[in-house]
C-alpha cells in the first residue's frame, strides 16, 4: 500500500493527528479495509504496520500521535503511532565490594531475583598499569551466578589513586588485551571501567582505553563505564576526564555515579538529592548520550555528622542506619525538597560501631536513603526512559526494599490518545520551530512572545531539556496539551509526489515593553539587577520601574533610549551581564543575590559563617569575611573583593589530588596510627584496643594484612600499604 500525501493536524482537543491519504482505492478496497473489519483480522494489522513504518520514516522522533488512514472522505483506520507500552526496567546491576564469595551469594539471593548483573571487585591495577586480579576472584562464583541467570561484569578500579589510574591509561594497549583474555578464559560477561580521580588532561586517553576494550572484547560481552555525576557541567578536574558523548559510542552504557553530593568533610546534607540526581541525568542527555545507554546510580549508604564536631560526613550503610534508629530511637524526617530522609539520633552511654569506628555519645544527623527516596529516584528512570539502575554497593541496603523493587521498576502504560473527532469537526494547524544548537526554552519563548511555561504547556514538556533537531509548536494560540514536543509543521493539503519538506519559520526578534509579562521579563529584570540598574521586585511584569531601568541601560551604552527592550537592547544586556560575571564581583554590606549565597556557603565550609545562606550581605556576613581575611592575611575590611573571593574559592575547592600518606612504624604515635588501627580492625587483622601507639600488636596486624594482599610484609605501614588499606575499607 502507498500513501501519496499526508497532513499533520491538531484537533480541537489539542491532540496531534498524522492523516495519511491512500494512493488508489475502489469499492473492493474500501470493503476490504473498512473500519468495520474485525480488529483481530491480520489485514488490518498489515495496514497499521505499513502506516506506522511510513510515519516512523518521515517523523523518526515522533512519540505520541494518532495515525488516521483515509481514502477520500472515508476513514479506513485510526490508531496510535506506536503501540502503547509501559516503560519497564529490566536492567538492574549492583557492585560487590565488601565480603567474599559466600557473603556475595547470600546478598544476591536476598534481592529476590531483582538483579540482572553483578559487578564484583576482581580487577585492580599493578603499579605499571597492568591488570591485577584481586584475592576476591573466584571462578565458582561466576558459575553460581550463571546458574541463576545473572551476568558477572567485574569493575576495573584504581581506588582513587591518580598515579595508578594514569599508569593504566598509559599502558592501555596491554591492559585491554589482558582484560579481554581473562574474560574469555573465565567466561566473564564484560568489564566496567571505574577509573576515578584522573583529570581532563587524561580525557582522550580514557576514551581510547574504552575504545580498545570494545575492539578486543566480543560484541556479546559488555563494556561499560562508571562516570562521575556532573549536574553542574564541570569540564575540569575529575569530572572533565569523562567525555560522555565519545564514551557512549563504545560503551554499552554509562553508569552515572549519582551520589556523594555530600561527602566526608562537607556540610551535612543529602547523599543524592532529587534535583541533583535529575540534573545529572539531564547533563548526560545533553551530551547526546541516548537514554537507553544511561544507568542511574543508586546509593545504598548514607553519611553522618555529629553535633558540635568540627567535621563529619563519614559513610554508613542504610542497613546500619535502620539498626541505629531501632536501637536508640530518634526522629526521622523526610525532606520533600530533596526527597531524602534525615535521621536525628542521640547515642548515650551504650556505644555503636560503624565500619570499625565507635560512635561516642552525642547527637548525630544522618542523611541516608530509604524506600521513599529510592522509589523517587526510580521515577526519574521512567521519566527519562533510562536503561535501568545500578547501586553502590550490595549488602549495604536495607533488605526490605527488595520486597517492592519490582513494583517500582514497573511503570503504568502511557495513556492512549483520545478518540478522533469526526471529519467535519474543526481542525487547526500551528507554526513550529526546529531547535538549533545554543537554543534554550527561554530563547525560543522570547522569539514568539511566549513565556517558558506557556511553551512547555503547549508542547507537553515536563522538563527544561530540549534537543537539537526537536520541533516545538510556537503558535501563541495553540492549546495546552500533553502532546509530544516533537511535532512537525503542518503540510500543505495539495498532493505532492513526495511528502512536503518541513522548513522552520523565520525567527522574529522579541520586543519587551510596558505591559509585557512572563519569563522573558523576569530574566530581563534579573539581568538589570545584576547590573545594579533595577531595584524593584522581579515580578515578570514590564512596569514603569523596569522601563526606567532599560532607559538607564540604553543611555549608559549609547543606545536609543526608548525604554523598549528590543532585540538590540536585549542582546547588549546579555553580553554585558555575561562579561561581568566572568569576573568575581565585589560584595559588601547591602549586596544581594546568588553571588552572596555562594559566598556564605563557602564561608560556612571554612566555619567562619554560622548563619543561613540567605543571599543578603549583612553584618554577620561582613564579620565572617573579616575573620577569613585575618586568617589568610588579607586586607581585613569586610569587603569580599576579587582577591578575597579567589582565596575563598581556592580554600573551599574540593580536592582532587592524590592523598598523601605517612610512613608509620613501631614507636609512631598519633591520630594516623589510630586511623590505621581502626581500619585494621575493620579488616579483621587487629583485635586489640585502639590507642594510637604503633606497638608490636599493630605491626603483627600490618604484616598479616600485607601478606594477604601480596605486599612487602615488613610490618611498616608505608604509603603503598596505607593506600591498599584505604581501598579495602573504602565506604562510598
Amino acid at each position: 500500500m502507498k500513501f501519496n500525501n499526508y497532513d499533520v493536524k491538531i484537533d480541537q482537543n489539542g491532540q496531534l493527528q498524522i492523516v495519511l491519504h491512500v494512493d488508489t482505492y475502489s469499492q473492493d478496497f474500501l470493503s476490504e479495509f473498512s473500519v468495520e473489519l474485525d480488529p483481530r483480522d491480520p489485514r488490518k494489522d498489515s495496514l497499521k504496520q505499513t502506516a506506522r513504518a511510513f510515519v516512523r520514516k518521515h517523523f523518526p522522533k515522533l512519540k505520541i500521535a494518532t495515525i488516521v488512514v483515509v481514502a477520500g472522505s472515508t476513514i479506513l483506520a485510526s490508531f496510535p503511532v506506536s503501540k502503547v507500552e509501559a516503560h519497564e526496567v529490566t536492567f538492574n546491576m549492583s557492585y560487590l565490594y565488601f565480603g567474599n564469595t559466600q557473603s556475595y551469594i547470600t546478598q544476591i539471593d536476598r534481592t529476590k531475583g531483582n538483579l540482572s548483573v553483578v559487578s564484583p571487585s576482581y580487577f585492580d591495577l599493578n603499579a605499571d598499569g597492568s591488570l591485577k586480579i584481586t584475592a576476591q576472584f573466584d571462578p565458582t562464583f561466576i558459575k553460581e551466578m550463571h546458574d541463576r541467570g545473572i551476568k558477572v561484569v567485574p569493575f576495573l578500579s584504581n581506588h582513587w589513586d591518580r598515579s595508578l589510574g594514569r599508569s593504566a591509561l598509559d599502558n592501555r594497549e596491554k591492559l585491554s588485551s589482558q582484560i579481554a583474555e581473562f574474560m574469555t578464559t573465565y567466561q566473564l560477561d564484560g568489564v566496567q571501567v571505574d577509573i576515578e580521580n584522573v583529570t581532563d588532561l587524561d580525557r582522550s586517553a580514557y576514551t581510547d582505553l574504552v575504545r580498545l576494550l570494545r575492539e578486543k572484547i566480543p560484541q556479546g560481552k559488555e563494556v561499560s563505564v562508571a562516570v562521575a555525576a556532573n549536574p553542574n557541567g564541570w569540564g575540569k578536574g575529575w569530572h572533565g576526564s569523562y567525555d560522555y558523548k565519545e564514551l557512549a559510542k563504545y560503551a554499552n552504557y554509562l553508569m552515572v555515579m549519582s551520589y556523594d553530593e555530600s561527602y566526608e568533610g562537607s556540610p551535612e546534607g543529602p547523599v543524592a538529592s532529587y534535583d541533583w540526581v535529575e540534573r545529572s541525568i539531564q547533563y548526560a542527555l545533553n551530551q547526546e548520550v541516548p537514554p537507553e545507554k544511561i544507568v542511574l546510580g543508586i546509593p545504598f549508604y548514607g553519611r553522618y555528622w555529629k553535633e558540635g564536631a568540627q567535621t563529619g560526613g563519614r559513610g554508613i550503610s542504610n542497613r546500619r542506619v535502620e539498626e541505629l534508629i531501632a536501637e536508640y530511637g530518634g526522629k526521622v524526617t523526610f525532606d520533600e525538597a530533596s526527597k531524602s530522609p534525615k535521621a536525628t539520633v542521640t547515642i548515650g552511654s551504650t556505644p555503636f560501631t560503624v565500619a570499625g569506628t565507635t560512635l561516642s555519645s552525642g547527637t548525630y544527623h544522618i542523611w541516608y536513603e530509604n524506600a521513599d527516596s529510592i522509589k523517587a529516584k526510580l521515577e526519574l528512570v521512567h521519566k527519562y526512559h533510562l536503561k535501568g539502575t545500578g547501586s553502590w554497593s550490595l549488602g549495604q541496603e536495607d533488605p526490605s526494599i527488595w520486597q517492592d523493587y519490582k513494583n517500582w521498576i514497573s511503570h503504568d502504560a502511557d495513556t492512549a490518545p483520545p478518540a478522533l473527532p469526526e471529519p467535519d469537526e474543526k481542525e487547526t494547524s500551528y507554526d513550529t520551530y526546529i531547535v538549533r544548537s545554543g537554543d534554550s526554552l527561554w530563547k525560543i519563548a522570547s522569539m514568539y512572545q511566549l513565556t517558558v511555561q506557556q511553551l512547555k504547556a503547549i508542547n507537553g514538556l515536563n522538563s527544561d531539556v530540549i534537543y537539537v533537531g526537536q520541533m516545538l509548536i510556537v503558535s501563541p494560540s495553540a492549546p495546552t496539551s500533553p502532546t509530544t514536543a516533537l511535532i512537525p509543521k503542518t503540510t500543505s493539503p495539495t498532493v505532492p509526489k513526495q511528502p512536503t519538506v518541513v522548513q522552520p519559520p523565520k525567527v522574529t526578534s522579541p520586543s519587551l515593553k510596558v505591559g509585557s509579562k512572563g519569563t522573558a521579563v523576569t530574566n530581563l529584570q534579573n539581568n538589570l539587577k545584576k547590573l545594579g540598574l533595577y531595584k524593584g521586585k522581579t515580578n515578570g511584569t514590564f512596569d514603569t520601574a523596569t522601563k526606567n531601568s532599560v532607559i538607564a541601560f540604553q543611555k549608559k551604552y549609547k543606545l536609543k533610549a526608548t525604554g523598549v527592550a528590543d532585540a538590540t537592547t536585549l542582546k547588549k544586556i546579555n553580553d554585558v551581564v555575561k562579561s561581568s560575571t566572568k569576573k568575581d564581583p565585589t560584595l559588601k554590606v547591602g549586596s544581594r543575590g546568588s553571588a552572596v549565597v555562594d559566598l556564605q556557603n563557602k564561608l560556612k565550609k571554612t566555619r567562619h559563617y554560622k548563619g543561613k545562606a540567605h543571599g543578603t550581605y549583612d553584618t554577620a556576613t561582613k564579620n565572617a569575611v573579616i575573620a577569613f581575611q585575618k586568617k589568610y592575611k588579607l586586607k581585613a575590611d569586610g569587603i569580599a573583593n576579587a582577591t578575597t573571593i579567589s582565596k575563598l574559592s581556592a580554600v573551599t575547592k574540593p580536592t582532587t589530588s592524590v592523598k598523601k600518606y605517612p610512613t608509620l612504624k613501631v614507636g609512631t604515635k598519633g591520630s594516623a596510627v589510630t586511623d590505621l588501627q581502626n581500619k585494621l580492625k575493620k579488616t579483621g587483622h587487629y583485635k586489640k584496643r585502639v590507642h594510637g601507639t604503633y606497638d608490636s600488636a599493630t605491626k603483627s596486624a600490618v604484616i598479616a594484612f600485607q601478606k594477604k594482599y601480596k605486599l612487602k610484609a615488613d610490618g611498616i605501614a608505608s604509603p603503598i600499604t596505607l593506600s591498599k588499606l584505604d581501598a579495602v575499607t573504602r565506604a562510598k
